[in-house]
Protein backbone atom coordinates (compact mmCIF):
# COMPACT_ATOMS: atom_id res chain seq x y z
CA UNK A 1 0.00 0.00 0.00
CA UNK A 2 1.36 3.41 -1.10
CA UNK A 3 1.95 6.09 1.63
CA UNK A 4 0.78 9.63 0.73
CA UNK A 5 3.79 11.25 0.37
CA UNK A 6 4.49 7.92 -2.37
CA UNK A 7 1.02 8.64 -3.88
CA UNK A 8 1.04 12.32 -4.67
CA UNK A 9 4.48 12.12 -6.02
CA UNK A 10 2.97 9.98 -8.87
CA UNK A 11 0.18 11.77 -8.89
CA UNK A 12 1.95 15.11 -9.58
CA UNK A 13 4.71 13.44 -12.03
CA UNK A 14 1.61 12.16 -13.84
CA UNK A 15 0.13 16.22 -14.24
CA UNK A 16 3.21 17.79 -15.33
CA UNK A 17 3.53 14.79 -17.90
CA UNK A 18 -0.09 15.50 -18.77
CA UNK A 19 0.60 18.81 -20.45
CA UNK A 20 -2.88 19.95 -21.12
CA UNK A 21 -4.57 22.73 -20.21
CA UNK A 22 -6.96 20.76 -17.28
CA UNK A 23 -5.76 17.14 -15.99
CA UNK A 24 -6.67 15.02 -12.89
CA UNK A 25 -5.28 11.60 -11.72
CA UNK A 26 -6.49 8.83 -9.01
CA UNK A 27 -3.79 6.11 -7.54
CA UNK A 28 -5.04 3.36 -5.71
CA UNK A 29 -3.30 0.77 -4.70
CA UNK A 30 -4.48 -2.39 -2.74
CA UNK A 31 -3.07 -4.82 -0.48
CA UNK A 32 -5.73 -7.70 -0.54
CA UNK A 33 -6.14 -11.43 0.99
CA UNK A 34 -9.02 -13.49 0.28
CA UNK A 35 -9.81 -16.84 1.29
CA UNK A 36 -12.29 -19.10 -0.52
CA UNK A 37 -13.93 -22.63 1.27
CA UNK A 38 -16.37 -25.43 0.14
CA UNK A 39 -17.26 -28.42 1.54
CA UNK A 40 -15.81 -27.02 4.83
CA UNK A 41 -12.24 -27.15 3.40
CA UNK A 42 -10.32 -23.87 2.93
CA UNK A 43 -9.21 -24.50 -0.32
CA UNK A 44 -7.39 -21.09 -1.91
CA UNK A 45 -5.76 -18.20 -0.43
CA UNK A 46 -4.46 -15.59 -2.91
CA UNK A 47 -3.08 -12.60 -1.72
CA UNK A 48 -2.25 -9.73 -4.26
CA UNK A 49 -0.41 -6.18 -3.81
CA UNK A 50 -1.44 -3.90 -6.67
CA UNK A 51 -1.55 -0.37 -7.66
CA UNK A 52 -3.16 1.35 -10.69
CA UNK A 53 -2.91 5.30 -11.98
CA UNK A 54 -5.98 6.82 -14.39
CA UNK A 55 -5.18 10.10 -15.86
CA UNK A 56 -7.84 12.08 -17.06
CA UNK A 57 -6.86 15.33 -19.69
CA UNK A 58 -9.16 17.90 -20.87
CA UNK A 59 -8.26 19.34 -24.36
CA UNK A 60 -9.93 21.99 -25.93
CA UNK A 61 -13.01 21.12 -24.22
CA UNK A 62 -13.19 17.49 -24.87
CA UNK A 63 -11.83 14.62 -22.28
CA UNK A 64 -9.62 12.17 -22.93
CA UNK A 65 -8.32 9.07 -20.23
CA UNK A 66 -5.66 6.61 -20.16
CA UNK A 67 -4.20 4.17 -17.08
CA UNK A 68 -1.32 2.41 -16.24
CA UNK A 69 -0.27 0.26 -13.22
CA UNK A 70 3.82 1.76 -13.97
CA UNK A 71 4.74 4.87 -12.55
CA UNK A 72 8.49 5.39 -13.80
CA UNK A 73 8.98 8.57 -16.16
CA UNK A 74 8.87 7.11 -19.28
CA UNK A 75 5.27 5.15 -18.87
CA UNK A 76 3.54 8.27 -17.13
CA UNK A 77 4.63 10.15 -20.44
CA UNK A 78 3.24 7.30 -22.75
CA UNK A 79 0.24 7.68 -20.83
CA UNK A 80 -0.12 10.77 -20.85
CA UNK A 81 -0.07 10.97 -24.63
CA UNK A 82 -2.51 8.16 -24.99
CA UNK A 83 -5.12 10.30 -22.72
CA UNK A 84 -4.26 13.31 -25.23
CA UNK A 85 -4.63 11.59 -27.78
CA UNK A 86 -8.03 9.84 -26.97
CA UNK A 87 -9.38 13.62 -26.11
CA UNK A 88 -8.62 14.80 -29.77
CA UNK A 89 -11.17 12.36 -31.13
CA UNK A 90 -13.88 12.91 -28.53
CA UNK A 91 -16.66 15.32 -28.68
CA UNK A 92 -16.57 18.35 -26.74
CA UNK A 93 -18.33 18.54 -23.21
CA UNK A 94 -21.00 20.11 -23.17
CA UNK A 95 -21.95 23.42 -20.77
CA UNK A 96 -18.58 21.78 -19.25
CA UNK A 97 -16.74 24.78 -16.72
CA UNK A 98 -14.02 22.74 -16.21
CA UNK A 99 -12.87 19.80 -13.57
CA UNK A 100 -13.17 20.71 -9.70
CA UNK A 101 -11.63 23.51 -8.25
CA UNK A 102 -12.97 25.06 -4.69
CA UNK A 103 -10.93 22.67 -2.52
CA UNK A 104 -12.93 22.68 0.76
CA UNK A 105 -12.06 20.62 3.92
CA UNK A 106 -13.35 16.83 3.24
CA UNK A 107 -15.17 15.28 6.11
CA UNK A 108 -12.87 13.52 8.91
CA UNK A 109 -13.81 10.07 9.09
CA UNK A 110 -12.62 6.70 10.15
CA UNK A 111 -11.59 4.85 6.96
CA UNK A 112 -8.82 2.74 8.37
CA UNK A 113 -8.59 -0.51 11.00
CA UNK A 114 -4.86 -1.43 12.00
CA UNK A 115 -6.41 -4.98 13.08
CA UNK A 116 -7.84 -5.55 9.75
CA UNK A 117 -4.71 -4.34 7.41
CA UNK A 118 -2.77 -6.73 9.97
CA UNK A 119 -4.94 -9.56 9.84
CA UNK A 120 -3.49 -12.62 8.20
CA UNK A 121 -4.43 -15.76 6.21
CA UNK A 122 -3.31 -17.76 9.02
CA UNK A 123 -5.59 -15.80 11.36
CA UNK A 124 -8.90 -16.36 8.86
CA UNK A 125 -7.59 -19.85 8.44
CA UNK A 126 -8.07 -20.68 12.53
CA UNK A 127 -11.28 -18.47 12.55
CA UNK A 128 -12.83 -20.79 9.79
CA UNK A 129 -11.63 -24.15 11.25
CA UNK A 130 -13.77 -22.83 14.55
CA UNK A 131 -17.06 -22.39 11.83
CA UNK A 132 -16.65 -25.91 10.11
CA UNK A 133 -16.73 -27.43 13.80
CA UNK A 134 -19.37 -25.97 14.78
CA UNK A 135 -21.12 -26.52 10.82
CA UNK A 136 -19.97 -30.51 11.49
CA UNK A 137 -21.98 -30.51 14.72
CA UNK A 138 -25.27 -29.48 13.52
CA UNK A 139 -25.11 -31.41 9.99
CA UNK A 140 -24.25 -28.84 7.96
CA UNK A 141 -21.15 -28.09 5.30
CA UNK A 142 -19.65 -24.64 4.34
CA UNK A 143 -18.94 -22.60 1.12
CA UNK A 144 -18.11 -19.59 0.95
CA UNK A 145 -15.12 -16.56 0.82
CA UNK A 146 -13.55 -14.09 3.21
CA UNK A 147 -12.16 -10.67 1.70
CA UNK A 148 -10.07 -8.27 3.77
CA UNK A 149 -7.97 -5.34 2.29
CA UNK A 150 -6.26 -2.45 3.19
CA UNK A 151 -5.52 -0.14 0.33
CA UNK A 152 -5.03 3.63 -0.43
CA UNK A 153 -6.56 6.58 -2.49
CA UNK A 154 -5.52 9.41 -3.89
CA UNK A 155 -6.16 11.94 -6.06
CA UNK A 156 -5.25 15.33 -7.76
CA UNK A 157 -6.03 18.05 -10.26
CA UNK A 158 -3.93 20.48 -12.37
CA UNK A 159 -6.03 23.41 -9.91
CA UNK A 160 -4.31 22.08 -6.38
CA UNK A 161 -6.56 19.97 -5.43
CA UNK A 162 -5.09 16.90 -3.50
CA UNK A 163 -6.78 14.13 -1.32
CA UNK A 164 -5.44 11.07 0.24
CA UNK A 165 -7.19 8.32 2.37
CA UNK A 166 -6.55 5.10 3.76
CA UNK A 167 -8.59 2.48 4.25
CA UNK A 168 -9.59 -1.02 5.06
CA UNK A 169 -12.23 -3.61 4.27
CA UNK A 170 -13.89 -6.83 4.89
CA UNK A 171 -15.88 -9.17 3.33
CA UNK A 172 -17.50 -12.41 3.95
CA UNK A 173 -20.20 -14.74 2.50
CA UNK A 174 -21.23 -18.13 4.15
CA UNK A 175 -23.18 -20.55 2.33
CA UNK A 176 -24.75 -23.44 4.92
CA UNK A 177 -25.79 -26.76 3.18
CA UNK A 178 -27.52 -29.47 4.42
CA UNK A 179 -29.03 -32.19 2.45
CA UNK A 180 -30.82 -30.27 -0.29
CA UNK A 181 -31.52 -27.12 1.82
CA UNK A 182 -28.88 -24.55 2.31
CA UNK A 183 -28.92 -20.85 4.05
CA UNK A 184 -26.91 -17.60 3.53
CA UNK A 185 -25.55 -14.93 5.62
CA UNK A 186 -23.21 -12.07 4.74
CA UNK A 187 -21.49 -8.51 5.97
CA UNK A 188 -19.08 -6.55 5.18
CA UNK A 189 -17.38 -3.81 7.19
CA UNK A 190 -14.28 -1.34 7.58
CA UNK A 191 -13.28 -3.00 10.21
CA UNK A 192 -12.99 -7.50 10.29
CA UNK A 193 -14.53 -7.50 13.73
CA UNK A 194 -17.57 -6.53 13.13
CA UNK A 195 -18.01 -9.07 9.94
CA UNK A 196 -17.78 -11.92 12.69
CA UNK A 197 -17.32 -15.00 10.60
CA UNK A 198 -18.80 -16.89 13.09
CA UNK A 199 -21.76 -15.29 13.52
CA UNK A 200 -22.36 -15.29 10.00
CA UNK A 201 -21.54 -19.27 9.96
CA UNK A 202 -24.66 -19.62 12.99
CA UNK A 203 -27.14 -17.39 10.81
CA UNK A 204 -26.48 -19.14 7.82
CA UNK A 205 -26.98 -22.71 9.63
CA UNK A 206 -30.21 -21.06 11.40
CA UNK A 207 -31.27 -20.38 7.70
CA UNK A 208 -29.72 -24.46 6.44
CA UNK A 209 -31.99 -26.28 9.29
CA UNK A 210 -35.03 -24.19 9.57
CA UNK A 211 -38.00 -26.33 8.69
CA UNK A 212 -36.38 -28.76 7.35
CA UNK A 213 -38.61 -31.48 7.76
CA UNK A 214 -41.58 -29.51 6.13
CA UNK A 215 -41.58 -28.66 2.06
CA UNK A 216 -43.96 -27.49 0.12
CA UNK A 217 -44.89 -25.68 -3.46
CA UNK A 218 -46.68 -23.02 -4.17
CA UNK A 219 -49.05 -21.67 -6.97
CA UNK A 220 -47.88 -18.23 -9.11
CA UNK A 221 -50.10 -15.03 -7.44
CA UNK A 222 -49.46 -12.12 -5.75
CA UNK A 223 -48.05 -12.67 -1.90
CA UNK A 224 -46.50 -10.84 0.91
CA UNK A 225 -43.10 -10.75 1.10
CA UNK A 226 -40.43 -10.24 3.86
CA UNK A 227 -37.09 -9.30 1.90
CA UNK A 228 -33.65 -9.35 3.84
CA UNK A 229 -30.71 -7.16 3.15
CA UNK A 230 -29.05 -9.03 0.71
CA UNK A 231 -32.43 -9.63 -1.06
CA UNK A 232 -32.63 -5.55 -1.34
CA UNK A 233 -28.87 -5.21 -1.44
CA UNK A 234 -29.06 -6.86 -5.20
CA UNK A 235 -32.27 -4.75 -6.23
CA UNK A 236 -30.48 -1.66 -5.57
CA UNK A 237 -27.22 -2.62 -7.62
CA UNK A 238 -29.52 -2.92 -10.11
CA UNK A 239 -31.37 1.07 -8.83
CA UNK A 240 -28.22 2.56 -9.20
CA UNK A 241 -27.15 1.48 -12.82
CA UNK A 242 -30.62 2.32 -14.11
CA UNK A 243 -32.32 4.78 -11.93
CA UNK A 244 -29.95 6.48 -9.66
CA UNK A 245 -26.85 7.71 -12.37
CA UNK A 246 -26.39 11.06 -14.45
CA UNK A 247 -26.73 8.64 -17.37
CA UNK A 248 -29.56 7.21 -16.76
CA UNK A 249 -31.42 9.84 -16.25
CA UNK A 250 -30.15 11.81 -19.10
CA UNK A 251 -31.30 8.89 -21.36
CA UNK A 252 -34.56 9.04 -20.18
CA UNK A 253 -34.70 5.06 -18.44
CA UNK A 254 -34.75 6.59 -14.97
CA UNK A 255 -37.99 6.66 -13.03
CA UNK A 256 -36.47 10.16 -11.78
CA UNK A 257 -36.88 11.49 -15.30
CA UNK A 258 -40.30 13.63 -15.31
CA UNK A 259 -41.00 13.35 -11.72
CA UNK A 260 -38.51 15.04 -9.06
CA UNK A 261 -39.95 16.56 -6.48
CA UNK A 262 -42.86 13.62 -7.21
CA UNK A 263 -43.91 11.23 -4.06
CA UNK A 264 -42.99 8.09 -6.14
CA UNK A 265 -42.89 5.86 -3.18
CA UNK A 266 -44.38 5.28 0.39
CA UNK A 267 -43.66 7.84 3.32
CA UNK A 268 -41.97 5.48 5.23
CA UNK A 269 -39.05 5.07 2.01
CA UNK A 270 -36.18 6.95 2.65
CA UNK A 271 -32.91 6.49 0.04
CA UNK A 272 -29.41 8.58 0.07
CA UNK A 273 -26.17 7.87 -1.03
CA UNK A 274 -24.17 8.65 2.48
CA UNK A 275 -20.59 7.97 2.80
CA UNK A 276 -20.54 9.83 6.07
CA UNK A 277 -22.19 7.23 8.10
CA UNK A 278 -20.11 5.96 10.33
CA UNK A 279 -22.06 2.64 11.08
CA UNK A 280 -22.02 1.86 7.33
CA UNK A 281 -18.56 2.00 5.21
CA UNK A 282 -17.59 5.78 5.40
CA UNK A 283 -15.19 7.30 2.83
CA UNK A 284 -14.49 11.48 2.62
CA UNK A 285 -14.37 12.24 -0.92
CA UNK A 286 -15.23 10.90 -4.78
CA UNK A 287 -12.03 10.35 -7.09
CA UNK A 288 -12.47 13.80 -8.14
CA UNK A 289 -11.20 15.46 -5.22
CA UNK A 290 -15.24 16.51 -4.09
CA UNK A 291 -16.23 15.86 -0.26
CA UNK A 292 -18.48 13.70 0.14
CA UNK A 293 -21.79 14.91 1.71
CA UNK A 294 -25.42 12.51 1.87
CA UNK A 295 -27.31 12.90 -0.96
CA UNK A 296 -31.11 12.05 -0.77
CA UNK A 297 -32.02 9.95 -3.41
CA UNK A 298 -35.75 9.17 -2.70
CA UNK A 299 -37.11 11.34 0.92
CA UNK A 300 -39.93 10.41 2.05
CA UNK A 301 -41.30 8.65 -0.76
CA UNK A 302 -40.28 11.97 -2.81
CA UNK A 303 -37.89 11.85 -5.75
CA UNK A 304 -35.19 14.39 -5.13
CA UNK A 305 -32.11 13.65 -8.10
CA UNK A 306 -29.63 11.89 -9.26
CA UNK A 307 -25.95 11.13 -8.79
CA UNK A 308 -23.81 12.96 -10.87
CA UNK A 309 -19.79 13.97 -11.80
CA UNK A 310 -18.76 17.14 -12.66
CA UNK A 311 -19.32 16.78 -16.35
CA UNK A 312 -23.01 15.88 -16.15
CA UNK A 313 -23.70 18.03 -13.29
CA UNK A 314 -22.53 20.86 -16.11
CA UNK A 315 -24.23 19.21 -18.87
CA UNK A 316 -27.95 18.60 -16.86
CA UNK A 317 -27.70 21.97 -14.90
CA UNK A 318 -27.30 20.26 -12.02
CA UNK A 319 -24.57 20.70 -8.71
CA UNK A 320 -22.13 18.03 -8.40
CA UNK A 321 -23.05 15.18 -5.89
CA UNK A 322 -19.44 14.05 -5.37
CA UNK A 323 -20.12 10.59 -7.14
CA UNK A 324 -17.58 10.43 -9.42
CA UNK A 325 -16.13 6.56 -8.69
CA UNK A 326 -13.96 6.41 -12.00
CA UNK A 327 -12.31 9.01 -13.94
CA UNK A 328 -14.63 9.49 -16.93
CA UNK A 329 -17.14 6.71 -16.01
CA UNK A 330 -19.54 6.00 -18.78
CA UNK A 331 -22.27 6.25 -15.45
CA UNK A 332 -21.38 9.77 -14.81
CA UNK A 333 -22.05 9.40 -11.19
CA UNK A 334 -22.58 6.18 -9.28
CA UNK A 335 -24.61 5.85 -5.62
CA UNK A 336 -21.80 3.40 -3.96
CA UNK A 337 -22.95 3.75 -0.27
CA UNK A 338 -26.74 2.75 -0.92
CA UNK A 339 -28.68 3.90 2.61
CA UNK A 340 -32.11 2.38 2.95
CA UNK A 341 -33.63 3.96 6.02
CA UNK A 342 -34.90 1.31 8.59
CA UNK A 343 -38.39 1.19 10.79
CA UNK A 344 -38.85 0.19 14.02
CA UNK A 345 -40.25 -3.25 13.63
CA UNK A 346 -38.15 -6.26 14.65
CA UNK A 347 -37.88 -9.20 11.76
CA UNK A 348 -40.05 -11.58 14.07
CA UNK A 349 -42.70 -8.71 13.90
CA UNK A 350 -42.89 -8.65 10.44
CA UNK A 351 -42.98 -12.38 10.84
CA UNK A 352 -46.45 -12.55 13.24
CA UNK A 353 -48.00 -9.71 10.62
CA UNK A 354 -47.70 -11.70 7.82
CA UNK A 355 -50.94 -14.09 7.31
CA UNK A 356 -49.82 -15.56 4.04
CA UNK A 357 -46.58 -14.85 2.81
CA UNK A 358 -42.87 -15.90 1.81
CA UNK A 359 -39.67 -15.05 3.59
CA UNK A 360 -36.61 -14.42 1.29
CA UNK A 361 -32.86 -14.89 2.47
CA UNK A 362 -31.77 -13.31 -1.15
CA UNK A 363 -31.97 -13.34 -5.00
CA UNK A 364 -30.50 -14.39 -7.83
CA UNK A 365 -29.98 -13.75 -11.49
CA UNK A 366 -32.02 -10.62 -11.17
CA UNK A 367 -32.12 -8.85 -14.43
CA UNK A 368 -32.84 -5.25 -14.24
CA UNK A 369 -33.36 -4.00 -17.78
CA UNK A 370 -37.31 -5.50 -18.35
CA UNK A 371 -38.59 -1.86 -18.49
CA UNK A 372 -36.18 1.06 -16.89
CA UNK A 373 -38.96 3.59 -16.30
CA UNK A 374 -40.54 1.56 -14.06
CA UNK A 375 -38.04 -0.79 -12.37
CA UNK A 376 -39.44 -4.02 -13.96
CA UNK A 377 -37.36 -6.84 -12.88
CA UNK A 378 -36.93 -10.91 -12.63
CA UNK A 379 -35.14 -13.04 -10.56
CA UNK A 380 -35.03 -15.93 -8.31
CA UNK A 381 -34.90 -16.60 -4.93
CA UNK A 382 -31.68 -18.47 -3.27
CA UNK A 383 -30.55 -19.97 -0.27
CA UNK A 384 -33.70 -19.61 1.92
CA UNK A 385 -37.16 -19.47 0.80
CA UNK A 386 -39.77 -19.81 3.60
CA UNK A 387 -44.39 -20.20 3.70
CA UNK A 388 -45.09 -18.04 6.10
CA UNK A 389 -48.61 -19.20 7.34
CA UNK A 390 -50.45 -17.34 10.00
CA UNK A 391 -47.39 -15.50 11.39
CA UNK A 392 -45.21 -18.53 11.37
CA UNK A 393 -42.71 -20.06 9.41
CA UNK A 394 -44.68 -23.08 8.22
CA UNK A 395 -42.51 -24.47 5.37
CA UNK A 396 -39.40 -24.46 2.64
CA UNK A 397 -40.09 -23.64 -0.23
CA UNK A 398 -38.28 -24.02 -3.72
CA UNK A 399 -36.66 -21.14 -5.43
CA UNK A 400 -38.97 -18.89 -7.10
CA UNK A 401 -39.14 -16.71 -10.29
CA UNK A 402 -40.71 -13.49 -9.62
CA UNK A 403 -41.20 -10.68 -12.26
CA UNK A 404 -42.13 -7.11 -9.96
CA UNK A 405 -41.30 -3.34 -10.62
CA UNK A 406 -39.70 -2.00 -8.18
CA UNK A 407 -41.15 1.99 -7.99
CA UNK A 408 -44.35 -0.32 -7.69
CA UNK A 409 -43.17 -2.63 -4.61
CA UNK A 410 -41.47 1.05 -3.00
CA UNK A 411 -45.34 1.92 -2.75
CA UNK A 412 -46.00 -1.60 -0.95
CA UNK A 413 -43.94 -1.27 2.01
CA UNK A 414 -45.84 -2.13 5.07
CA UNK A 415 -42.99 -2.30 7.48
CA UNK A 416 -39.67 -1.84 7.78
CA UNK A 417 -36.95 -3.23 11.01
CA UNK A 418 -34.71 -1.17 12.73
CA UNK A 419 -31.63 -3.48 12.56
CA UNK A 420 -29.89 -2.71 9.06
CA UNK A 421 -26.87 -4.38 7.57
CA UNK A 422 -23.94 -3.54 5.35
CA UNK A 423 -23.86 -5.95 1.96
CA UNK A 424 -21.30 -5.14 -0.08
CA UNK A 425 -21.29 -5.26 -3.96
CA UNK A 426 -19.16 -7.38 -6.33
CA UNK A 427 -17.90 -4.25 -7.89
CA UNK A 428 -16.08 -1.97 -5.97
CA UNK A 429 -14.71 -1.88 -2.30
CA UNK A 430 -15.82 1.46 -1.98
CA UNK A 431 -18.88 0.79 -0.11
CA UNK A 432 -22.13 -1.18 -0.43
CA UNK A 433 -25.89 -1.14 0.67
CA UNK A 434 -27.15 -0.65 4.26
CA UNK A 435 -30.76 -1.81 4.68
CA UNK A 436 -33.24 -3.27 7.09
CA UNK A 437 -35.42 -6.27 6.35
CA UNK A 438 -38.64 -5.06 4.85
CA UNK A 439 -42.01 -6.56 4.55
CA UNK A 440 -43.78 -5.30 0.66
CA UNK A 441 -47.29 -5.99 -0.22
CA UNK A 442 -48.14 -7.51 -3.23
CA UNK A 443 -44.73 -9.00 -4.67
CA UNK A 444 -45.04 -11.33 -8.02
CA UNK A 445 -44.77 -14.55 -8.10
CA UNK A 446 -44.07 -15.95 -11.73
CA UNK A 447 -43.42 -20.15 -10.87
CA UNK A 448 -40.83 -22.21 -9.24
CA UNK A 449 -37.00 -21.67 -10.85
CA UNK A 450 -35.38 -24.47 -12.35
CA UNK A 451 -31.99 -23.84 -10.66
Amino acid sequence: MLSQEQSHDILSRALAAANAGEADAVLISVDQNISRFANSNLHQNMSEISAGLTLRVIVNGSMGIASTSSFDDAELARTAELAREAARHADPLQNFSGLYKENEPVPQLSTFDSDTAALSPMAKAHELKVMFERGREAGVQFAGSWLTCAASVATANSHGVRRFAEMTFSDATVIALRDHSSGYATRCARRAREVDILSLGEEATFKATLALGSHEEIAPGTFDVILEPPALAEVFEWMNMISFTGQAYEDGSSFFVGNIGKRMAGENVTIADDALDPEFLPFPFDLEGLPKRRTPLIENGIVRGPVVDKAWADRLHLQPTANAWHLGSPEHGSAFHIDVAGGNATREELIRSTKLGIWVTRFNYVNGLLEPRTALMTGTTRDGTFLIRDGEVAARLPNLRWTQSIVEAMSNIEGLTKERRRVATWFNMFGGTIAPTVKVKGWNITGVSSS
